[in-house]
């Protein structure tokens, strides 16, 4: 339990450790054009999250094999996906489409 634990801590900070240097590394613009390309059809984006997670599974999987380090396959391959999903909240817009700076109303 402890292990777990630790792992599911390590993940979490892996998530916003992505998530914000891929919000710095790309700018708004670009990050809401991979959302839109990404979250067109919510039915396309869960079967494109299920196919990337296996693949990063299986390709995680092979490498771990080859090196013989298949032993930390439940501790590396979800701190590897949990990148993709920080990269997946990055691309999220944090702004509105009538939001701007001159703007600060509340209705």
């Amino acid at each position: 339990m402890k292990n777990f634990l630790i792992s599911a801590l390590v993940d979490i900070v892996l998530i916003f450790l992505s998530y914000f240097i891929f919000k710095k590394i790309l700018n708004g613009p670009t990050r809401h054009k991979i959302y839109e390309k990404l979250f067109s059809s919510f039915a396309k984006f869960i079967i494109y999250i299920f196919v990337i997670t296996i693949l990063i599974n299986a390709i995680m999987a092979i490498i771990l094999y080859r090196t013989l380090y298949i032993a930390y396959i439940n501790i590396i391959t979800p701190s590897v996906i949990s990148i993709l999903v920080g990269f997946l909240m990055s691309t999220v817009p944090t702004k509105g489409s009538g939001d701007s700076k001159g703007n600060e109303h509340f209705i």
